[in-house]
């Protein structure tokens, strides 16, 4: 069916529909035809107060008029000045390569509170007095009486560390662990939810349970979060805004007047454990007959100290309930329930027995050396005080009964149950799966089973490692390492809608940011990680994830708002430099090592650490560079790019012997390291490569490096043409690659190639990018970035049979499916409207490619240009069917 042009994912702020939001609003849209060559010429963006006002013509919000500009992305609002807590309509209409509009549908976006005083205060349960009184989750609530019927209702709350909130009763949203970890005492995120359906007229009771988690969180541990300068005893603050159909509004806000209980949550801690005594359940506690005379009082509190401002990502939700596969009774005659899976969420029960019998949930991705027994001695030992990913569940009747906690998650592959007298059914235990729940944008699969295994653990420990902030590992450290996320996060971009969480992240690092430019090397930071692990390498994540935002989404606005900040981040760095050279970081961490994970074994790499940080610090200049052309910033861009040649002769003087064409270190790493950051000239690249592949063969095709050089061996590899060799190395049987640690029965990506240290971490994830980039073949181009020019290199050569490949772009759908069955290829394309494409083909195939059954040469809709190597073929949008 042929269509001629269609509007389609609508988004504000990169969310659908959102409710609550305090940033300016930046507008996108799809666009999806039949027609090869379709283009938008022009576009009318319209905003409304009103959705029945679009039926009127009456834009008495905005209206651009008519913008001669094929834009369809992050489309500023420039309209009248936005009200608090107000919903606004939209839509727009675009103008096809005939000048035909085409209407979109209507959405909504709907502000929070802006800088809407709050009237509402922080107020706690009046019983907490020291720090073992907030072990215990407080209950809170108020009642109201309303005397008409409800137009429209909205709650705005932030409670710390974790709370959920009733209206009479239910849950407005499927939300868990709201809200965000922020560095408290500079920013704190409210949630806004729509709440119209459940306030009634007559009796009301709005009800919150409040949690630890980071805000008050007591574990003793090495990085000081028990010492952390914001950390205090749970509070809420909350705005129930309430308007009539009779015009009157109404606001039932947190105060001294608000009633207070113990819950059966009798301790919670995010480093620990939640455990639950269900005899101490109060029923009704939040619905509005209950009669809570007896409740004890709240107080007001300080306030945590930061600004309070919207939550504008996607929130922590259980996105997948899996069932366990197998059990067993160990020695010690508790129960072990393996889930198949490793996973970060929590387990729910389903246990009988008599009242008062109490049941122990431990968690962990490892068993003992018997097989047996639940071993968490690799994960916990961090951990100085409490027991360690452990709940706990306390019977209120001789019933079958049901339990999950709410305010802890844990990293676990296997669960042991303890307590129960029976052996239990293999459906007593089940796991929830818990992560930031931003939806997945890419597609890849191949023929080899082992490839699409490494994906999917990259998957896994993707989204175990993502619950409002971007973690190293689900359960020894849950810490936000700013290089574990430099160097995961163009995966992530590429596999999921994760912008907005990015964005979330990139403020968390301006709020750490100190007045000299350095941040620290775990965000949000408790004041730890200023002396130590905040190099060149892994402060990258600064400079690096707002540059892959611009690369893959074309967003100059996360550069506005994060330029300074790198730049004063460089600033910082030249200071640390002694003659363009910096030696402070911590270097190509967990290369292949013998021996326990410890830090002298995963710090044990070739790679000198003053070389990958003075290529860290050169391509910090060089990116800045790029950014302040992009800002137009002339003096910043000459400033910058005069730093970044003179780091780059100091990086080459000192670590480069051209004569003979040697790297200090001697490794794959450093090597790879020069070509990756740009540090080697042009006619020096073929011999680099050819030491690389070198270096690669006296290790007998496998790999030899650590996070850093995951990142730059697998991308050289498949930038210079020699993805097959990138691919025999992650497949090969034996220690040390990705599939070694999938035949030691693997289901994540682990920290330590020898299977020491954490079984769920996400730093040696960038395979996943090099698997769309240079196998799929499907990459962005900086110099049109956001999709609007695709590059194309389908890796047809490679062996592999089959590769299906996507990717969600801000345009839309990118496809590049190829097929090669004894060298019969073929490559189904499809490019979205508003963009173009560029297609590599190796010369060997120049004279029997056809498209659609045609030869190409005979197609004026396809331009061929020759090559080297490669023939190219430049392809506006629409769908292509290449035969060879």
């Amino acid at each position: 069916m042929s269509v001629k042009l269609e509007i389609t994912n609508l988004r504000c702020n990169y969310l659908k529909n959102p409710l609550g939001i305090d940033s300016l609003p930046r507008f996108s849209w799809e666009l999806y035809s039949t027609i090869q060559g379709q283009q938008q010429t022009a576009y009318r963006l319209l905003v409304a107060s009103e959705k029945t006002n679009f039926d009127k013509e009456q834009y008495d919000i905005w209206d651009s008029g008519k913008i001669l500009e094929p834009t369809n992305a992050h489309v500023v609002y420039e309209g009248k000045p936005l009200l608090p807590r107000t919903r606004y309509w939209w839509r727009v209409i675009v103008y096809d390569m005939d000048n035909k509009a085409h209407e979109s549908e209507i959405r909504y976006f709907e502000t929070g509170k802006l800088d809407e005083r709050w009237v509402g205060n922080w107020i706690t349960a009046d019983y907490i007095k020291k720090e073992d009184s907030a072990y215990r989750a407080p209950l809170l609530r108020t009642s109201f009486d309303i005397d008409a019927a409800i137009s429209k209702a909205r709650l705005y709350i932030c409670g710390l560390g974790y709370f959920e909130a009733y209206v009479n009763g239910v849950k407005p949203s499927d939300d868990v662990l709201s809200t965000a970890f922020t560095r408290y005492d500079m920013t704190v995120l409210y949630l806004t939810y729509d709440v119209t359906e459940l306030v009634k007229s007559g009796k009301n009771a709005l009800g919150v349970i409040l949690g630890n988690g980071w805000y008050n969180c007591f574990a003793e541990d090495p990085w000081n979060t028990r010492q952390a300068s914001w950390r205090h005893w749970p509070k809420v603050i909350a705005e129930l805004h309430i308007e009539l159909f009779d015009g009157r509004k109404k606001v039932i806000k947190t105060d001294p007047t608000w009633k207070s209980a113990k819950s059966p949550i009798i301790f919670n801690g995010i480093r620990n454990g939640e455990y639950y005594d269900a005899r101490l359940e109060i029923p009704g506690w939040n619905l509005p007959e209950y009669d809570d005379a007896d409740w004890k009082g709240t107080k007001v509190i300080r306030s945590p100290g930061g600004k309070l401002k919207a939550f504008e990502l996607e929130p922590i939700r259980i996105t997948q309930k899996i069932d366990a596969i197998r059990k067993w009774e160990t020695p010690s005659g508790s129960w072990i329930f393996d889930m198949g899976q490793n996973l970060a969420g929590v387990a729910r029960i389903k246990v009988r027995g008599e009242e008062g019998t109490e049941i122990t949930i431990r968690y962990s991705d490892l068993l003992k050396k018997d097989n047996m027994s639940l071993d968490q001695s690799h994960i916990g030992n961090f951990i100085k005080s409490g027991e360690f990913q452990t709940d706990k569940y306390i019977k209120k009747s001789d019933d079958v009964e049901e339990w999950n906690p709410i305010f802890v998650y844990h990293g676990f592959q296997y669960v042991e149950i303890s307590g129960i007298d029976y052996e239990p059914e293999l459906d007593i235990v089940s796991a929830l799966v818990m992560h930031t729940d931003f939806k997945r944008r890419g597609h890849f699969e191949s023929s080899d089973e082992t490839l699409n295994k490494i994906h999917n653990m990259c998957h896994w420990s993707t989204v175990s490692n993502f619950h409002g902030i971007p973690t190293d590992c689900p359960h020894r450290e849950k810490n936000a390492w700013t290089g574990d996320a430099a160097i995961s996060a163009e995966q992530t971009i590429i596999n999921f809608e994760s912008i907005p969480a990015y964005y979330k992240w990139m403020g968390d690092i301006k709020d750490s940011q100190r007045a000299n430019g350095s941040i620290p090397c775990v965000v949000p930071s408790t004041g730890w990680g200023y002396n130590w692990g905040n190099g060149p390498d892994w402060s990258s994540a600064l400079t690096v994830i707002p540059w892959y935002i611009y690369k893959y989404c074309g967003d100059t606005n996360i550069l506005k708002e994060m330029y300074e900040n790198i730049k004063r981040h460089c600033d910082f760095m030249n200071e640390m430099s002694d003659n363009y050279i910096v030696n402070y970081g911590i270097g190509d961490w967990c290369a292949p090592f013998d021996g326990p994970a410890l830090g002298v074994n995963m710090g044990s790499f070739k790679a000198p650490t003053p070389l990958t940080d003075t290529a860290y610090f050169y391509d910090a200049a060089k990116t800045i560079s790029k950014m302040a052309q992009i800002l137009d910033k002339k003096e910043d861009a000459e400033k910058y790019r005069g730093l970044a040649e003179k780091i780059k002769r100091a990086f080459r003087d000192t670590f480069f012997d051209k004569e003979n064409m040697k790297v200090a270190g001697d490794c794959q790493t450093s090597t790879a390291c020069m070509l990756y950051q740009g540090l080697a000239e042009e006619d020096e690249r073929e011999a680099l490569l050819e030491l690389l592949i070198k270096q690669i063969e006296e290790k007998d095709w496998h790999l030899d490096f650590g996070v850093l050089g995951s990142k730059y061996v697998m991308n050289i590899l498949g930038e210079m043409g020699k993805t097959e060799i990138g691919l025999k190395m992650i497949t090969q049987e034996t220690y040390p690659s990705y599939k070694h640690w999938m035949d030691l029965g693997a289901t994540t990506l682990w920290e330590c190639w020898n299977g020491g240290g954490s079984h769920n971490h996400q730093m040696f994830s960038d395979v996943s990018a090099f698997m769309y980039k240079f196998v799929g073949g499907i990459s962005p181009d900086e110099n049109d970035p956001g999709f609007r020019h695709i590059i194309l290199r389908p890796a047809i050569d490679c062996g592999l049979s089959f590769v299906k490949c996507e990717h969600d772009s801000m345009h839309g759908k990118v496809v590049c499916n190829w097929e090669n069955e004894d060298g019969s290829v073929g490559i189904d394309i499809s490019i979205p409207v508003g963009a173009y494409a560029t297609l590599y083909i190796p010369n060997h195939y120049r004279d029997t490619i056809q498209e659609g059954g045609k030869d190409i040469n005979s197609l004026s809709t396809i331009e061929v240009e020759d090559g080297k190597e490669n023939f190219k073929i430049k392809l506006r949008s629409g769908k292509y069917h290449f035969r060879a």
